[in-house]
């Protein structure tokens, strides 16, 4: 069975070369749109498009993504619209699935009976060695989460501006048959590169209001606790050529 990936982008150099690398080695299908990347994002997708012809790049006309012009579920949306696979994955440019997905998930979707498939999801806090988990009234992190569903099941996502989540074709996406599968997906935004966005600090959580400078991982504002545990894992291969490659052994940031 076949597999597409879809992942919206905005300058995402610094992941790229990783999430590339990553998912062109199970998915069929790599359906890519850029919301305005200033800093060689595109042309590091169309220069890796040249060897891997099952990549395919979009520029939005929408505006630059994850601003009041940018509306994420119409490009999720077309994204759901264009995939070709048996199965739909998404991925963001700052996620890498374990390697344990490529050896196992491919063979294994034949015999699913589920639409709907949920990973276990890793947050990186700071560094690629400190996890953030949940913690009371701050249930957002290192949760199960729906990454993948069966196409032509009528599964898209909401009309949402941002943050848009999954929908049925007749309602909650969470009472179609669904899996878990073992397998984690690895959430790197916080760990490498500026590891802070502009408007990416809306709660506040490393004292950036004015989403300058850089970030303060020691802050705590006091509305709850921000939860953390050393990684007990392995990175996969491909992040750890990259930190080898960036001589992070024994990085603390």
């Amino acid at each position: 069975m076949s597999i597409t990936v879809i992942t919206p982008v905005l300058n995402e150099s610094t992941f790229l070369p990783l999430y590339l690398q990553s998912v062109t080695a199970f998915a069929d299908e790599v359906i890519i749109v850029d919301g305005g990347s200033t800093d060689g994002s595109i042309e590091m997708i169309e220069s890796f498009a040249s060897t891997h012809p099952n990549i395919r790049l979009y520029l939005s006309m929408q505006g630059t993504a994850y601003t009041d012009e940018w509306n994420e579920s119409d490009v999720r949306n077309f994204m759901v619209d264009q995939a070709k696979g048996d199965w739909i994955a998404n991925i963001d440019a700052d996620e890498v699935f374990d390697d344990a997905f490529q050896s196992t998930v491919p063979a294994l979707l034949p015999q699913l009976d589920a639409d709907v498939l949920m990973f276990p999801m890793i947050n990186f806090w700071k560094d690629p060695w400190t996890v953030r988990v949940n913690a009371p009234n701050d249930e957002r992190w290192s949760n199960d989460i729906i990454r993948m569903w069966r196409n032509g099941k009528g599964i898209r996502y909401r009309d949402q501006k941002h943050h848009c989540t999954l929908r049925g074709k007749t309602g909650d996406v969470w009472t179609l048959p669904s899996q878990r599968l073992n397998i984690p997906l690895y959430h790197y935004h916080y760990a490498f590169g500026n590891r802070f966005k502009f408007n990416d600090n809306r709660r506040g959580d490393v004292n950036l209001y004015e989403n300058v400078g850089k970030p303060d991982w020691s802050y705590r504002h006091g509305e709850y606790e921000i939860k953390l545990v050393p990684f007990a894992g392995k990175h996969p291969e491909v992040v750890n050529a990259y930190m080898e490659s960036q001589s992070m052994k024994g990085w603390d940031g």
